[in-house]
């Protein structure tokens, strides 16, 4: 494989687009985890345990139940920063795999090149060859 002054570039690049995945990776993780802590707090909520008991005991039910509710709204409230950041954190690492793109071509351009030259330049040696051996027999 012929190298060129951008493999360089192309391994810093690759590096950064690969710390962006993983960062898109801890975001999408955190995701999940508020939406499962959401889901947890909806459920808490909407449970229902009132029985035939003394009003202390609804009351502290009642209690409960809107402590339930705050942490609901407070959970809910969690995932949507946790999806904005995942978004911003998407938006960098599309900007990354853009950027390592753009480098990986042009680095496959001049290899293309320079492998092409190095052809012609066997070509011109094998043609001088030639040319040697046919006036080393012709003569």
């Amino acid at each position: 494989m012929v190298r060129t002054r951008l493999d360089t570039v192309v391994r810093l690049r690759e590096r950064d687009e690969e710390k962006a995945g993983q960062a898109v990776a801890k975001a999408e993780s955190a995701v999940r985890a508020a939406a499962e802590k959401r889901d947890e707090a909806r459920a808490r909520q909407m449970k229902d345990s009132r029985q035939r008991e003394d009003v202390s005991h609804w009351e502290a039910l009642e209690l409960a139940r809107h402590r339930a509710l705050s942490d609901e709204k407070k959970a809910e409230k969690e995932l949507e920063q946790a999806r904005r950041s995942a978004g911003q954190v998407r938006a960098v690492y599309v900007s990354a795999h853009q950027r390592a793109e753009v480098v990986r071509r042009v680095a496959d351009a001049r290899r293309e090149e320079a492998t092409r030259e190095e052809g012609r330049v066997e070509a011109r040696h094998l043609d001088d060859v030639a040319g040697l051996l046919f006036t080393r027999k012709a003569s």
